[in-house]
C-alpha cells in the first residue's frame, strides 16, 4: 500500500498538456485535473500543442479530435513520430463514437480514448493510469542510460560495480596510468563531510577507513581541492602545508597530485596520488587526472545510484510479493493463468482451481467477463459488485504478447463510509435547512446554504432595522371574547399572514411571541435597501391585516388592530440562551426604540424613527411621495433622555359595523394595546 501511495504522489506531481479549440472544455478540464494536484498546461489549437509538448515535455496529453486547421488524429501522429515526444502519452477526447474511429486513433498512436460525456473519475483515473505508466517508461529509460554509462566507464576504469571494488580498481588504473605509488580517494556525503577513505599502495590491498582527521579539510590537500575546485601539484609534500602526515606517514617524501571528482553541483570527493619522488608530477599528469576524475566522478555516482536502484528493486519486490490488491492475469484467450493470495481472498477461489481455465467456467469471475470484452482495444477501469457483494475499482489492461492484466482493489468499506457521510451530510443540511427556514423564506435559505453555511454561528454587531409588528386590543377585543381555541386559531392566521409578507421581503423573523412579530433587516445579512424593505413590509402587513380583521369581525366578532413600529441601530447578533435552548437574536438598545414606536402605533398605523425617514428621503423619496407620513413634536421615550421626532403614517381602514353581532358584542375601533 506504501507503494501504491508514493505512486499516486509521484503522479500528482505530474505536467498535464490539454488542447483543445473549446474554450469551455478547456476549463472543465483543466479545473478537474488542476483539482487533482497536476500542473496544467493548455492550448487552444493543435499547432500550439505540439510546440508546447516539445518545449515542455508534458507527462500526459488530453487532445481534443474535432479542431480546425489541424484535427486531434492528425496532432496525435506528428507528436508520436517525434523522437522528444513519442513515449508521452495521448488520450483523444472526442464525442465520436464509431469503431473506425477508435481505430483510426489507434493507428497514429493514441494509447487512450475518453468520449464525452465522461465521469470524472474516469477521467482521473485514466489519467493516473498512463501518468504512471509514461513516468515508469521514463524511469526504466533512465535507468538504461545510467546503466550503460555506467559500463561503458566501469569497462573504461574497471569491472566492478561494487564500490569497494570499484574505488580499488580505480586508484589503481589511476596510479598505473601517471606511475604513483600510492593512491587515496576521499568520498563525500550530502553536507560536504568525509565519508569515506579508501587508500591504495602499490604491491597492497585496499584499505578504507570512516575515521579523517579533521585537519584533512581543514588545512589539507583534500580540503583545498574542495574549496577551490580544481586540481593541483605538490611539488615536495614536506615543504608544502598543504599535505597533513599522518603517524603512520612520518617518513613520507615525494611529490603529490590530486584532482576533485565534479559533478555540475557538487563535489562527489577527491582523487590524491603521491609519488616517492619530488618533483614528479607534471601538467600532463594533472591534465590526464583531470579527465579521469570526471569519469570517476561519474562512475562513482552511478555506482552508488546502482547500489540505490537495487536496493528499490529489492524493495519492490518485498512489497508486489506481499501487494494487498488482487491481481489476475489471464492469456489473449481469457485464459486465467495467475492469481495472487490478495485475489483469492477477495474473490473466495483457490488458484490451484481457477488457473489454465477459461474465464467463464469460474463462477466467482463471471462479473468479470463483460469488462474483459470493452478492454480488447484499451485499458479499462470500472467499479463493479462480485457475486459475493464486494464492491471492487477494477482496471483491465491489454498486454500485448501476454494477454490481460486485472488488478483489484476492494473498495466496500469507503464505499459504505461514503454512503454514511453523504447521508450525514444530507442529515445535516436538512436540519441546518430547517433552523434557517424558521427565520427567513426559502430563497434566502438556499442562498445561505449555498454561500453562507455558518452564518447562525457568527457573532457579530451591525447596524439592523428592526421592525416590531402588535395587535392592538387583543386582549379585550379577541382573548376575552371568544374560546381559547378560537384565539389560538386566530393568532396562528395572523402570525402566518405577517411572517409571509416578511420572509417574501427577505426579512429575518427573529421573534413570534404573544401577539407580537419581530423582523430584522440587514441583519444577519448585508441589506443595502434595508430601510425600504422595512417599509415595505410594514405597508403590506396592513393592507393585509385589514382584509383579516374584517373576516375576524364578521365570523367572530373579534375586534383587534395593528400597529407597526421601525426604528435603526446597532445590534449585537448570534445564538443566545441556555445551554438547552438557544435562539437566534438580535440585542440592543434599538431594540427597546422600536418597541417604544410600537406602543406608540395606533391601529392601521406606521411610526418610524427619523434616521429611517432621513433614509428613505436619500433612497426612496418616491416611495414617501405615496406614503403620507406626518412629523410629529419631540416626544420623550421611556427611558430615553432626549425627546425624539417621529414620523407616523395612518393606512386606511375599512370601518367595521357597530351593530351588535351575534354574540351579543358591539363593535368599536382599537386604538392601544390591551
Amino acid at each position: 500500500m506504501e507503494a501504491n501511495k508514493s505512486k499516486a504522489q509521484a503522479s500528482k506531481t505530474a505536467t498535464v498538456l490539454i488542447i483543445d479549440d473549446h474554450p469551455g472544455n478547456l476549463a472543465l478540464l483543466s479545473t478537474q485535473l488542476g483539482l487533482e494536484g497536476y500542473t496544467i498546461l493548455q492550448a487552444d489549437n493543435g499547432f500550439s500543442g505540439i510546440h508546447l509538448a516539445q518545449t515542455h515535455k508534458p507527462d500526459l496529453i488530453l487532445l481534443d479530435v474535432m479542431m480546425p486547421d489541424i484535427n486531434g488524429f492528425e496532432v496525435c501522429r506528428l507528436l508520436k513520430q517525434d523522437p522528444q515526444t513519442h513515449l508521452t502519452p495521448i488520450i483523444l477526447v472526442t464525442a465520436l463514437h464509431d469503431l473506425k474511429d477508435r481505430i483510426r486513433g489507434i493507428e497514429v498512436g493514441a494509447d487512450e480514448f475518453l468520449s464525452r460525456p465522461y465521469a470524472h473519475e474516469e477521467l482521473n483515473a485514466r489519467a493516473h493510469t498512463l501518468i504512471q505508466l509514461k513516468q515508469a517508461r521514463t524511469r526504466l529509460e533512465e535507468e538504461r542510460n545510467r546503466l550503460q554509462l555506467l559500463n561503458e566507464i566501469s569497462r573504461a576504469i574497471s569491472s566492478e560495480l561494487e564500490l569497494e571494488k570499484m574505488m580499488a580498481q580505480i586508484i589503481r588504473r589511476t596510479q598505473a596510468a601517471v606511475g604513483a605509488t600510492k593512491g587515496h580517494i576521499l568520498l563525500l556525503d550530502n553536507i560536504g563531510k568525509v565519508s569515506r577513505r579508501f587508500t591504495v599502495r602499490t604491491g597492497a590491498p585496499l584499505k578504507i577507513s570512516d575515521q579523517i582527521t579533521p585537519e584533512v579539510l581543514e588545512k589539507g590537500l583534500a580540503g583545498w581541492l574542495i574549496r577551490e575546485q580544481r586540481g593541483d601539484i605538490i611539488t615536495n609534500i614536506r615543504q608544502d602545508a598543504r599535505w597533513i602526515t599522518l603517524p603512520s606517514d612520518e617518513a613520507e617524501a615525494g611529490s603529490a597530485v590530486g584532482v576533485p571528482l565534479l559533478r555540475t553541483d557538487h563535489t562527489v570527493g577527491v582523487l590524491i596520488l603521491s609519488h616517492p619522488q619530488p618533483g614528479y608530477f607534471t601538467p600532463e599528469h594533472l591534465s590526464l587526472l583531470e579527465t579521469i576524475g570526471a569519469q570517476v566522478a561519474a562512475a562513482i555516482e552511478n555506482a552508488a545510484l546502482f547500489a540505490e536502484v537495487n536496493e528499490e528493486r529489492r524493495k519492490m519486490a518485498a512489497i508486489l510479493a506481499q501487494s494487498t490488491d488482487a491481481i489476475l492475469i489471464t492469456d489473449a484467450r481469457w485464459r486465467i493463468s495467475l492469481l495472487n493470495q490478495a485475489a483469492e481472498e477477495l474473490l473466495k477461489v483457490q488458484a490451484a482451481e481457477a488457473v489454465n481455465r477459461p474465464l467463464h467456467e469460474v463462477a466467482q469471475l463471471a462479473p468479470l467477463i463483460p469488462l474483459f470484452g470493452h478492454a480488447r482495444l484499451a485499458p479499462l477501469t470500472q467499479e463493479i459488485t462480485l457475486n459475493n457483494q464486494r464492491i471492487v475499482y477494477t482496471s483491465i489492461s491489454p498486454i500485448q504478447g501476454v494477454g490481460y492484466a486485472v488488478v483489484m482493489q476492494d473498495i466496500t468499506r469507503m464505499k459504505q463510509a461514503e454512503r454514511q457521510h453523504l447521508e450525514r451530510e444530507r442529515s445535516e443540511k436538512q436540519h441546518v435547512k430547517e433552523l434557517f427556514a424558521r427565520y427567513m423564506g426559502p430563497q434566502l435559505v438556499n442562498h445561505v446554504l449555498s454561500h453562507e453555511p455558518g452564518l447562525m454561528a457568527r457573532r457579530e454587531r451591525r447596524l439592523a432595522v428592526v421592525m416590531y409588528a402588535d395587535l392592538r386590543n387583543s386582549t379585550r377585543g379577541l382573548l376575552s371574547r371568544v374560546t381559547p381555541h378560537e384565539a389560538i386559531e386566530q393568532l396562528n392566521e395572523f402570525f402566518t399572514s405577517m411572517m409571509e409578507i416578511a420572509l417574501s421581503n427577505n426579512g429575518t423573523v427573529f421573534e413570534l411571541t404573544g401577539d407580537e412579530l419581530l423582523v430584522g433587516f440587514n441583519a444577519p445579512f448585508n441589506q443595502p435597501n434595508a430601510p425600504f424593505l422595512a417599509l415595505k413590509t410594514a405597508l403590506m402587513m396592513q393592507r393585509q391585516f385589514n382584509g383579516l380583521r374584517v373576516q375576524w369581525h364578521h365570523k367572530l366578532g373579534t375586534e383587534v388592530g395593528l400597529g407597526i413600529g421601525i426604528d435603526q441601530g446597532d445590534v449585537v447578533i448570534g445564538n443566545v440562551g441556555a445551554e438547552s435552548r438557544m435562539s437566534f437574536r438580535m440585542v440592543g438598545e434599538v431594540m427597546s426604540r422600536a418597541h417604544r414606536l410600537v406602543d406608540l402605533a395606533e391601529d392601521g398605523q406606521i411610526v418610524i424613527a427619523k434616521s429611517i425617514f432621513d433614509t428613505l428621503q436619500q433612497q426612496k423619496p418616491d416611495v414617501l411621495k405615496r406614503v403620507n407620513f406626518s412629523a410629529s413634536e419631540p416626544i420623550a421615550l421611556k427611558g430615553f433622555d432626549a425627546p425624539q421626532v417621529l414620523y407616523r403614517a395612518q393606512i386606511k381602514r375599512t370601518p367595521l359595523p357597530t351593530t351588535e353581532n351575534h354574540n351579543g358584542r358591539f363593535a368599536g375601533t382599537p386604538t392601544r394595546r390591551g
